[in-house]
């Protein structure tokens, strides 16, 4: 897959990572009340603005969405125009939770069933409310760092990034920090941005807790059929990313599968061949440690540089 060019100058460094510690809740969500609302009052009832959330079934009423699409003058990628579904029966979908000038915000890619049965995905406006039945929601409170929203100078596009929380938020029991939130950006390969993170925290073993973004186009093997098929770019949103970092022979080794709508609006999932997936715009990863042998990270976040072999 060919890099994007991109109209600004390079961000560096390339993968921008902070420690956090986390914690979970189970959450009720009401209908006809905006979907970004109702998780960040999760999040504040843990004590953060900031964190991820996994939503599965349900519905939502109305839905506001779009899909990548190709490059313009000013951008590399591009979003095709807002589409709507009155209601939409929600299948997955992942969300990072941050702020944008001090407001809470949303970055969401999701997949569910249109009422005429086909399968859908893309990434959920702002707009987008709780339907009756209310999805079930599992939001994750970070501390010791926050997500923050702004207008990426290289890409052009809003972005979250990792920074360093500037106050203290509720109260956290003492402990191991055992997870790591990043932000990959483009033309990184995400297998190896994975690996990366994980050799620099020191985790033998590790998970993809959340994984949500765009790759330029998208290289991965159809598990049915075991054949390896390429999707066309600029663009794919990846709606979910799932796998796990196991050390082999001393050094890590990762696989990943995901799930992602390509710019023609096609569901497409597989096994992410590595070194073949570049991000795109942006890539919001979180990385959880499974191995409890394996050291304790350094609980004060800083930004980690990533320089890519070529």
């Amino acid at each position: 897959m060919q890099p994007l060019v991109h109209p600004g100058p390079p961000t560096q460094p390339r993968i921008i990572s902070a420690a956090v510690r986390t914690r979970r809740s189970v959450c009720d969500l009401q209908p006809n009340r905006p979907l970004v609302d109702q998780l960040h009052e999760a999040l504040a009832s843990l004590g953060s603005d900031s964190g991820f959330a996994e939503i599965h079934g349900g519905d939502y009423a109305p839905l506001s969405y779009c899909i990548p699409d190709v490059g313009t003058e000013e951008r590399a990628l591009s979003f095709s125009d807002t589409r709507a579904r009155e209601r939409a029966h929600l299948i997955y979908g992942s969300v990072t939770l941050g702020l944008r000038e001090e407001t809470p915000y949303m970055h969401s890619h999701c997949f569910w069933q249109a009422p005429d049965g086909s399968y859908e995905g893309g990434h959920v406006w702002l707009e987008t409310a709780v339907g009756e039945p209310p999805p079930f929601v599992t939001v994750t409170a970070i501390f010791d760092a926050q997500w923050r929203s702004a207008t990426d100078p290289e890409t052009r596009m809003p972005v979250f990034t990792p920074v360093e929380r500037r106050t203290a938020m509720g109260t956290q029991d003492s402990g191991d920090v055992d997870t790591i939130i990043s932000r990959v950006l483009p033309n990184v390969d995400i297998t190896e941005a994975l690996l990366e993170v994980c050799r620099r925290a020191g985790f033998e073993r590790a998970s993809v807790r959340a994984g949500l973004g765009s790759l330029a186009g998208a290289t991965f093997v159809d598990r049915a059929s075991g054949k390896q098929i390429s999707v066309d770019g600029p663009a794919t949103e990846v709606i979910a990313l799932f796998g796990d970092v196991r050390t082999v022979d001393g050094e890590p080794a990762a696989r990943l599968s995901c799930t992602l709508v390509d710019r023609h609006g096609e569901m497409r999932a597989g096994e992410l061949m590595p070194g073949e997936n570049l991000v795109a715009a942006t890539f919001e990863l979180t990385v959880q440690r499974i191995d409890p042998s394996t050291r304790t990270v350094q609980s004060q976040p800083t930004p980690t540089e990533y320089k890519p072999n070529n």
